[in-house]
């Protein structure tokens, strides 16, 4: 090799595009939050036969009695918390607000397994 070859610039532009490296804590995030969705299901139905197997409950279904409960609509804003929290961890390539919706989404799981728990208290 000779000198003019070592110290010769490089006169090719770098690529405009920046290279970035794989995103594995994206796809983590991803497929807990999926993970935590498809375990809501199956939560949700052993809180319903939870309640269910109260007295409070058999109470409210045969005799019309002690029936106060959270109104419908708390359930279903927490649901739809738990959806939009689901799809924006899915669909964003924004780590920071990938975590935060990953936490809302165990926020509102959590919330809407509380009301179902205490739906008849």
């Amino acid at each position: 090799m000779s000198d003019d070859s070592r110290t010769r610039v490089r006169t090719r532009a770098a690529s405009p595009v920046p290279i970035t490296p794989p995103d594995v804590e994206g796809a983590r995030l991803r497929k807990r939050s999926m993970v935590w969705a498809g375990m809501f299901l199956p939560a949700s139905l052993l809180a319903g036969v939870v309640v269910l197997a109260r007295e409070n409950t058999a109470d409210c279904l045969t005799h019309g009695q002690s029936c106060d409960g959270t109104p419908g609509f708390v359930y279903v804003a927490a649901l739809v918390v738990l959806v939009a929290a689901l799809v924006t961890v899915q669909s964003t390539s924004r780590p920071g607000v990938r975590r935060v919706a990953f936490r809302t989404q165990l926020g509102a799981e959590g919330v809407f397994l509380l009301l179902l728990l205490t739906a008849f208290a």
